[in-house]
């Protein structure tokens, strides 16, 4: 059996023990608040963690793209979210085509996209079953707050769609200075979500779904009532902007190894893992990476093939292994085929990013 310092580098590691608690973490807390957990896959884009997160409760899961669904529909997963407004011809027959092998619910923020929708349901002589998006802060997509009963109502003159939720996804609190204000922030976006779907039912609106995204406003400590799904995805990994803002450091189950190849100058050192392994996020106070047990190691700038280090003389020795935390792990996972899985200094498994690169 293989240990840690035998394989190659640059290498993306996933511990097991990390991993599993980290789904039951938040299995259980959405299980105590008696929220469905439908977990985002855009983080692991793999299989064997996406059973695990059904086995350990999930209602269903949630995916960004068609190609996405399909494949974990081809894995046996029946309950289907896609929490994008899906437009394009191509995406809607396939959509279509889905539909009729699984549960699944589509994402719509405007009557253009609704009206699509109900056209290719029509053709494939179906209904989709389907949420709204509704901007409450992040400023991404999703119709504002004020315009979604107008929005629902036009919808529900479409007879091919069957509007049974709202959703809303609260990027905008990674941008949050500290845990505080997160729970703020994401309170807030909360009540707007509920306000909404209130507003919808009054008008005879049959609103079953009230969900709301982002691992930041799952992790938070507040309730807001009428809140009745979660869809966390970072939450299964971690990373370092994740352990600002209220995970912690020893909560991140996925890091790269790395191995320092120069050290050129004082107090620079360049890593095997550049721009196309560790992407190039970046946070403002931990770089593009937090490299375990140095604290006082940065990395401060990332090219296609180096990582760039600024730490005291003497921190490091050419060819010493290090492991990066990332400062976005979704985009690290993207930009790999594979991950070892380890228990302590043991590999006991790869595990392939299946979702890899399925855009579409």
């Amino acid at each position: 059996m293989l240990r840690k310092e035998q394989l190659p580098t640059p290498v993306l590691l996933a511990d097991l023990e990390i991993l599993r608690r980290n789904i039951a973490y938040m299995a259980e807390k959405a299980k105590d608040r008696e929220i469905n957990l439908r977990p985002h896959i855009k983080t692991h884009k793999n299989k064997e963690i996406a059973r695990m997160q059904l086995a350990a409760g999930a209602v269903g899961l949630t995916c960004a793209t068609i190609s996405e669904a399909e494949l974990m529909a081809d894995a046996g997963v029946h309950d289907l979210f896609i929490a994008y407004p899906l437009v394009g011809d191509y995406q809607l027959a396939k959509a279509a085509a889905l539909a009729q092998r699984c549960k699944l619910t589509l994402a719509f923020d405007s009557y253009i996209a609704a009206k699509r929708l109900d056209s290719f349901a029509k053709a494939a002589g179906i209904k989709f079953t389907v949420s709204m998006i509704i901007d409450t802060g992040g400023s991404r997509d999703g119709a504002a707050p004020e315009q979604a009963l107008g929005l629902a109502r036009a919808a529900g003159q479409l007879e091919n769609l069957d509007l049974r939720g709202v959703m809303t996804h609260e990027g905008h609190l990674y941008g949050c200075a500290n845990t505080q204000e997160v729970e703020e922030q994401a309170e807030i976006s909360a009540q707007k979500l509920v306000a909404a779907a209130d507003e919808m039912r009054k008008a005879g609106f049959k609103i079953e779904t009230v969900s709301t995204g982002s691992t930041p406003a799952c992790y938070a400590d507040f309730e807001v009532p009428g809140i009745t799904e979660w869809r966390p995805g970072t939450y299964v990994f971690n990373d370092a902007q994740q352990a600002a803002l209220g995970a912690a450091l020893g909560d991140c189950a996925l890091t790269v190894k790395a191995t320092v190849v120069s050290n050129p100058a004082p107090e620079r050192y360049l890593l095997d893992a550049g721009s196309k392994v560790l992407s190039e996020a970046a946070h403002p106070k931990f770089g593009h990476g937090m490299i375990k047990g140095v604290p006082k190691a940065r990395i401060v700038k990332v090219n296609e093939e180096h990582g760039f280090i600024s730490a005291p003389e003497g921190v490091f020795s050419i060819g010493q292994q290090v492991e990066v935390i990332p400062v976005h792990v979704c985009t690290v996972v993207n930009l790999s085929d594979s991950f070892y899985v380890v228990e302590g200094e043991q590999v006991v498994d790869r595990w392939t990013v299946h979702a890899r690169g399925l855009v579409l």
